[in-house]
């Protein structure tokens, strides 16, 4: 006779783990469906709000570097009055981009060259601070520290010099190694001086004006 057949409880069915998995997944799914969407979504807007404000920013640096290139027409063409009105419009209206720091170097420059050190000063350490363009870093550094020796503060100017950016070029830090020649004789330091001048000779390649420079220097000793 024909055994019968024996009844297989829930128990003894055996499950496939990835089959229990995608189970629970979709049950969690189903109880929580509000919140998933709500995650979705709040992605989805937090893409979109990052993508706007992408250009944006790369909206306002093409307009920004706009202004700056009239402005700088204006300056180059000796209308500083027009030029000043522009560079104060680009600090003003395009915040935390690369032409409001230059912006900052030209007005600077501006005040200085018409002996108002005082707003010069204030408008090249703020553009010394924003580390922005390395070309122009040597020419603010040379008018700090003009306007620190207007009233003898060599120290000041000293403090100044060690303080430069390692980015800044090799000519650049020579150009300042000089600098620093002159205020150290100017202060009666003579021996620093004529050992600063020495190992700026030794430089191989040394640019011919700077050269000069030098070899006038230690005539002078």
């Amino acid at each position: 006779m024909l055994k019968p057949k024996k009844k297989i409880t829930r128990k003894e069915i055996k499950r496939d783990p990835f089959l229990e998995t995608i189970d629970k997944f979709e049950n969690s799914f189903e109880n929580n469906k509000k919140t998933f969407l709500n995650i979705v979504l709040a992605i989805l807007a937090g893409i979109f709000i990052v993508n706007f404000l992408l250009k944006k920013q790369v909206q306002k640096n093409i307009d920004s570097n706009s202004a700056l290139g009239v402005a700088t027409v204006a300056f180059d063409n000796n209308d500083y009055e027009n030029a000043k009105f522009q560079f104060e419009t680009i600090i003003s209206e395009f915040k935390g981009t690369k032409a409001a720091s230059i912006a900052n170097f030209f007005l600077g420059k501006i005040y200085f060259e018409n002996n108002e050190f005082e707003k010069s000063e204030l408008f090249l350490n703020t553009f010394m601070n924003n580390k922005n363009s390395e070309i122009l870093q040597v020419g603010a550094m040379k008018m700090l520290i003009n306007i620190a020796l207007q009233d003898n503060q060599y120290e000041k100017a000293i403090k100044l010099l060690e303080n430069v950016s390692k980015t800044t070029s090799k000519n650049g830090l020579i150009e300042l190694k000089i600098l620093k020649v002159s205020i150290l004789k100017s202060q009666g330091k003579k021996e620093k001086a004529k050992s600063l001048i020495e190992e700026i000779m030794l430089i191989e390649k040394l640019p011919r004006h700077l050269k000069q420079k030098s070899e006038e220097l230690f005539g002078m000793m």
